[in-house]
């Protein structure tokens, strides 16, 4: 029986559910309406010349797989996997921090934000344990849940509007107003800077349906005009959204892990329609999180198989699915709510954490992305004639230029991610202060990447002492 293809309709809403972030949503809209404009520029030099390299490797190298076979086609077999280690770890580090958005907009909408931090703890661990069971099913028969959870973020972006425009309706006045020093059009450096690589993270991604080329059909057509749709469709989105928040809400009282739901009920100050928005909001970080832990897993697995990794993350269901995969990633979300509970404990706000973990996992996600451009360098000189059906025109110096660019802004992102509070002076370097931030970012990330070493190693020995060469 012929296996049924993903379309690129299928492709379009389950980049837009991945890439279209509802958890980090209100962290971009933090900025003020400056980043309206950070938006733009944004997207004119980081997401195009991004969206066109992923576009190009996609195309060129589609039936291959995704990041891991670029990079290793560009690096060798090394590099190629620690690019996915770090790719796939970073959905594990990532689930926490949107599931306590989750726990967080739950309280907000049905119990009055008045959860107990433990309990909120609780519903993460539950909901992540619940995303692994569903990676067990074939990604072909989950499409419906990637493609509700776009029809479910349209309508949360549409209820973001209608907000806007009765808040405007009912008298009232532009909450963040547009000639505010900090928080007004023009770019300052307030501190709702610290959350500008937000804006990167949230173009950031595109690259994840490439890790399912077998199930897409068509992928050499299917996968640039999908990245190009989808893109056009989601920049619209976050201009729309971000300036709804701040027509609603002063970005100064903006919660960043429910800051959706707080700007609805702001907006119409009805609790049935808080409550049914939320429902949406809800699942979407659901359906988003499904979305991520099964085309990351599908990328450790096909690593794994490939030899670069210990054969317990090849280990598959009859089915095909990601089995110990999948169940790893459930661990190490555990481990990271249970840790991140613990160290702000003494003082609990589902909002700091929410904010430490999403930057500690932002930093593993954008760690291989110092790879992939270079490697698109590195294919187009060692592999000039292949056939390429989406190709970005130009000499060898405009292609420089346009991996400079992301690169540089990625380099900018990762300082602001840890040391942004401290920088715009919003924090000191006291452990009770922005230290506790900087610590858990930097100490965390220096384990993922031994952790990461010791396993490609310890493959790598394996495979020496099994006589068995890897060649690069």
């Amino acid at each position: 029986m012929k296996t049924k293809k993903l379309k690129i309709t299928d492709i379009i809403l389950f980049t837009f559910s991945a890439i279209f972030v509802l958890d980090s949503f209100a962290a971009a809209a933090k900025i003020g309406w400056s980043s309206i404009i950070y938006w733009f520029l944004l997207a004119i030099f980081y997401f195009l010349p991004y969206g066109f390299i992923s576009a190009e490797l996609s195309s060129t190298f589609g039936a291959e797989g995704g990041m891991y076979v670029w990079v290793k086609k560009a690096f060798g077999r090394k590099w190629a996997a620690r690019t996915n280690w770090l790719y796939w770890i970073n959905v594990g580090l990532w689930m926490p921090s949107v599931y306590l958005a989750f726990s967080s907009t739950l309280s907000f909408a049905f119990f009055n934000n008045t959860l107990n931090f433990w309990i909120q703890i609780a519903i993460a661990l539950l909901l992540t344990w619940i995303t692994i069971l569903l990676n067990f099913i074939r990604l072909e028969k989950l499409k419906w849940i990637p493609n509700l959870t776009s029809v479910a973020k349209l309508i949360v972006t549409i209820a973001l509007i209608a907000g806007a425009i009765y808040w405007l309706a009912n008298g009232n006045s532009v909450s963040t107003p547009i000639n505010d020093a900090q928080f007004g059009f023009l770019p300052s450096w307030s501190t709702g800077v610290i959350f500008l690589p937000v804006i990167i993270y949230n173009f950031s991604g595109f690259e994840l349906q490439s890790n399912a080329t077998d199930k897409i059909d068509n992928p050499r057509k299917t996968i640039p005009k999908s990245i190009l749709i989808s893109g056009i469709i989601i920049i619209i989105c976050y201009l729309i959204g971000t300036a709804a928040v701040n027509i609603i809400v002063d970005v100064n009282h903006l919660d960043e892990a429910n800051g959706i739901i707080q700007s609805i009920g702001a907006a119409f100050k009805a609790p049935w329609v808080t409550m049914i928005i939320a429902i949406f909001i809800l699942f979407t970080f659901f359906g988003t999180m499904i979305t991520w832990t099964s085309g990351a897993n599908l990328a450790i697995k096909e690593a794994a198989e490939d030899g670069e990794f210990p054969a317990i993350f090849a280990s598959k269901l009859k089915n095909d699915t990601p089995l110990w995969a999948s169940i790893i990633t459930g661990i190490i979300s555990t481990i990271v709510i249970l840790i991140g509970g613990a160290m702000l404990s003494a003082t609990p706000n589902v909002a700091n954490l929410f904010w430490t973990l999403y930057a500690f996992s932002s930093l593993m996600f954008l760690a291989p992305y110092f790879l992939i451009f270079p490697a698109y360098i590195k294919l187009r000189l060692s592999k000039p004639n292949i056939e390429r059906p989406f190709k970005i025109k130009g000499p060898l110096w405009v292609q420089w230029i346009i991996v400079l660019f992301p690169t540089i802004i990625i380099i900018f992102s990762v300082i602001l991610f840890i040391f942004g509070s401290i920088i715009v002076k919003n924090d000191t370097w006291a452990f009770n202060g922005g230290g506790q931030h900087v610590a858990f970012c930097i100490v965390g990330s220096i384990i993922v990447i031994i952790i990461g070493e010791i396993l490609i190693s310890y493959n790598k020995w394996k495979h020496k002492k099994g006589g068995n060469q890897q060649h690069e």
